[in-house]
């Protein structure tokens, strides 16, 4: 409880930014929030549906630190595109939830979806079965390194940052991210603005790329900031 005498329940989190413009918390970080959470009695809800499902090298993002939270709300990833959500829990959490007397307690627009639910089972299964999580910590290994050394000679880029399939390229703020996608756009490689001001170009590519491939499109979106 605050000192005002609002108590707080919850902290919710992204384990990485995405839109904001692909953001990688300092190390420790969800550790100690997850400490604090404990401490305070207060839940960690991680919303990893953006992250979730290899994007970052890892099953969830959350795994980087060893991090279990108590809550964890999935999507996208899971299904490839196909509409699914879902919220995972601790046992004794989702256990607190009242009995239904007729009306759903919990829900989300797309649950229970079946054609979303046989999706998801499906690319889940693909996911372990083809090893594209650990592909994804590859190639996002290689990507990083080509973007770096390219922008040893390129004052225009700010910093590179990423994990796995999910990188950001920061640009100068007289640059601007989005007339660098525009030109990538014109030589078919999609790329979108993100971050607060639109200073990041944002490289979020299919786990299943090919790696000459990838590499080409990393090559012209540098090629674009000029």
């Amino acid at each position: 409880m605050r000192d005002d005498g609002i108590t707080i329940s919850a902290g919710l989190v992204d384990p990485m930014r995405g839109r904001g413009g692909e953001r990688i918390p300092p190390p420790g970080y969800l550790a100690g929030l997850l400490e604090l959470c404990r401490a305070t009695g207060m839940l960690l809800i991680a919303d990893e549906i953006y992250t979730g499902f290899g994007r970052t090298g890892r099953w969830f993002a959350c795994e980087h630190e060893n991090v279990v939270p108590d809550l964890l709300c999935i999507g996208k990833g899971m299904a490839s595109g196909m509409p699914i959500s879902a919220c995972l829990g601790l046992r004794e959490i989702m256990d607190a939830w009242p009995a239904s007397r007729g009306e759903a307690l919990h829900t989300q627009t797309f649950i229970g979806h079946p054609a979303g639910c046989a999706a998801a089972l499906a690319c889940i299964e693909v996911l372990a079965s083809e090893g594209y999580v650990e592909q994804a910590a590859r190639l996002g290994a290689r990507a990083l390194a080509r973007l770096e050394d390219r922008a040893a000679s390129r004052p225009e880029i700010v910093e590179v940052r990423g994990r796995g399939l999910m990188i950001g390229i920061e640009v100068a703020p007289e640059q601007g991210a989005a007339v660098a996608c525009q030109r990538a756009l014109s030589k078919g490689v999609i790329a979108l603005p993100s971050g607060s001001r639109g200073e990041v170009v944002s490289v979020t590519p299919p786990l299943c790329i090919d790696e000459a491939a990838l590499l080409a499109a990393l090559d012209v979106l540098v090629e674009s900031l000029s």
